[in-house]
């Protein structure tokens, strides 16, 4: 029997919207290698205002916009400290060694936040025997933690401590438009607190490819030059960059209902036998859930799921992840509870 399929694999299943498809086809571009799409220009223009900073960058992707980042941050053989779990670390296909040439120094952070004991003693010393501490980076949101937000205040203390010691900070942003959609911060309060950041436009918002990478005019420029180097640079991409533009008024203003939709998810779970939330709290759109009955593991899950039309995500072998996005409706949250009450029953 044929189901309809809800996708909660991720929010980068999301399709452009029809606002998005009309803005492709209308767009002026140029060749933005040669520096003249107006497309690219101004979506670039708007990201760098939105954010307080000087400049911004169009990228094929997140994993190439932080490993852009951390090569223009940085000099071969300085550290980096990143996060034991972050995605910049663990699903970047160890791009920090590869790309930018850097030593990596991992921590572990719970929901994503350094101790700032443990960070403080993690940047180097002054030490011709030793890597210079170049880069500390955050993420906001953090994914591993299950989408959680990372305080404004707690970034600020990272960004102090890091200026303090003579580091730059990097921001995986990657959600950050579903932790705004939570706090209401203003988006320039969030870049005040990094040297850079990186967000994802074809995750929640809909579109079809890209990132953008915003920070200081010189750091963008020699940005630039790592993504000629890792051939990002890319010719008419104004027709894509034209539904970022649409983005920014048509599906941020939807990420709140994605994130509450999250949390319905969560609490219906709650009362189901044999799973069980594998994170603290749902702040936004990304929900961890444990398998805890003994005679199935998460990938059997996610393949019975499959059968009946629910397509999740199994991160080793206990570990199921549910994404929402504005594909998924209230209907789809109460199928997937279905879904799951009739593959765990006893």
């Amino acid at each position: 029997m044929s189901h309809p399929l809800a996708d909660f694999r991720s929010d980068t299943v999301t399709l452009p919207t029809a606002r998005m498809l009309e803005s492709m086809l209308a767009a002026r571009v140029g060749d933005d290698v040669l520096g003249d799409d107006p497309t690219v220009r101004k979506l670039e223009t708007r990201f760098a205002s939105l954010f307080g900073k000087e400049a911004a960058l169009f990228m094929p992707s997140g994993t190439m916009a932080n490993q852009a980042a951390v090569a223009a941050h940085t000099v071969p053989g300085e550290e980096v400290i990143v996060d034991a779990s972050a995605h910049i670390f663990q699903f970047e296909v160890g791009g920090l060694s590869r790309v930018a040439g850097v030593h990596v120094r991992t921590l572990d952070t719970e929901n994503g936040q350094y101790a700032f004991g443990q960070l403080a003693r993690a940047v180097r010393p002054v030490n011709d025997h030793m890597p210079r501490t170049g880069l500390i980076c955050t993420e906001q949101t953090h994914l591993f933690s299950g989408g959680t937000i990372v305080p404004l205040d707690y970034l600020e203390e990272v960004y102090s401590l890091a200026h303090h010691h003579g580091a730059l900070v990097h921001m995986d942003g990657a959600r950050i438009f579903n932790a705004q959609a939570e706090t209401g911060i203003d988006f320039v309060d969030y870049g005040k607190f990094c040297d850079s950041l990186m967000v994802s436009l074809s995750k929640g918002l809909s579109c079809p490819i890209g990132s953008i990478l915003i920070g200081d005019g010189s750091f963008i420029e020699r940005a630039r030059r790592v993504r000629k180097w890792l051939g990002g640079g890319m010719r008419q991409v104004g027709y894509i960059a034209a539904c970022g533009l649409v983005a920014l008024e048509e599906t941020v203003p939807m990420l709140g209902e994605d994130n509450a939709r999250c949390r319905r998810l969560g609490g219906a779970i709650l009362g189901i036998d044999g799973v069980q939330m594998a994170q603290a709290t749902i702040d936004t759109n990304i929900l961890f859930l444990e398998i805890t009955q003994a005679s199935i593991d998460a990938p059997m899950v996610e393949a019975a799921l499959a059968d009946e039309g629910i397509l999740t995500l199994a991160l080793g072998h206990r570990l199921l992840r549910f994404v929402t996005h504005r594909h998924i409706t209230d209907a789809d949250l109460e199928r997937a509870v279905a879904a799951l009450q009739t593959v765990l029953k006893p």
